[in-house]
């Protein structure tokens, strides 16, 4: 029995440390990875307590235990509280029909490796979208999506083979386009302006690398902090999108929305959680489309799931000024 209370408590003080690491605003990447997984981190400690009850013993330590994990798990629901649909929305609900001017998005990471291709296109045939930008692409998915580019004449593509390749497909004529390496000499980003009926949007198309044992956190954020700076001295309309590698609850992403001023349609909806599209337990929103209070949202979904371990996000922004 000593080894299982051992055990038990073990594991507990593990969820607690794994709930709790966000306080420290850390930039390690393996206690910034706890970030992610709250919905996990909070039902984990949920079975710690009833194991606690059930299999150990009742004293002072294990009241204060079971206290801090009941702590944990409104810690970590309140960070996901925001996305909920009972919470505040950020961007402002727009009827379809109800506006001149409607941009469609599709974003995705396809997975350099992946080498299912249609359902991808299947959902960009469905969904018809003005612009779609993925990532992770190499020259193989560049020759797979040739098909669509007779219906986007508008087009930058940075096909790379070490996972950091962008493809950008539009409707909308490029009036200019910047392929920068803002923070890493091997970490491309893309910034456009495009020509929305006359309507000039500044496009950011951006893929930081993920928290890993070679990449800590401190490019990742450095390279939100320069487009959230660029996208609030910009006036006119402003999107940011892509794989962040970042969930909206990170302190790294509320900074990032409180310096460039811009809204993220998850906020009062839901989660959309992008990856993994493969582990049905392990997922959190990864990809995503941030957007100046220009726009208005109609419609954002998640789409169905092709081979790579991120699902794409489809978003309808209806420009507010054409009501």
């Amino acid at each position: 029995m000593f080894l299982l209370y051992s055990v038990l408590y073990l594991l507990a003080f593990a969820g607690l440390i794994a709930a709790f690491s966000a306080v420290l605003n850390t930039q390690i990447w393996w206690m910034r990875g706890w970030i992610y997984p709250r919905i996990q981190i909070a039902i984990f400690n949920a079975v710690m307590i009833v194991a606690i009850m059930i299999f150990g013993h009742v004293n002072a330590w294990t009241i204060l235990l079971v206290l801090g994990l009941m702590g944990s798990i409104i810690y970590c629901l309140s960070s996901i509280y925001p996305f909920t649909p009972i919470a505040k929305i950020d961007s402002p609900t727009i009827l379809p029909g109800k506006v001149d001017t409607e941009l469609k998005i599709l974003v995705g990471n396809v997975l350099m490796d992946n080498e299912q291709s249609e359902g991808l296109i299947a959902s960009i045939r469905d969904k018809n979208p003005d612009l779609i930008f993925l990532v992770e692409t190499d020259e193989k998915w560049k020759s797979y999506l040739t098909e669509i580019e007779s219906d986007y004449p508008h087009t930058y593509l940075l096909p790379l083979n070490d996972y950091n390749g962008m493809l950008f497909y539009s409707k909308l004529p490029i009036k200019d386009v910047k392929e920068r390496y803002l923070v890493q000499d091997h970490i491309p980003s893309l910034t456009m302006d495009l020509d929305l009926d006359g309507k000039i949007i500044r496009f950011f198309g951006v893929h930081p690398r993920p928290p890993r044992p070679e990449d800590d956190t401190a490019d990742m954020d450095q390279e939100l902090q320069i487009i959230a700076r660029e996208a609030y001295n910009y006036d006119g309309p402003v999107i940011v999108t892509g794989d962040l590698n970042d969930v909206g609850w990170s302190r790294t992403t509320q900074n990032f929305l409180r310096v460039s001023k811009l809204l993220d349609p998850r906020r009062g909806r839901g989660l959309f959680n992008s990856y993994n599209a493969k582990h049905v337990f392990m997922r959190w929103p990864l990809d995503h489309i941030f957007h100046s209070d220009h726009f208005g949202l109609i419609t954002m979904q998640r789409l169905p799931k092709y081979g790579s371990d991120h699902f794409p996000i489809f978003i309808s922004l209806g420009l507010k000024d054409t009501l």
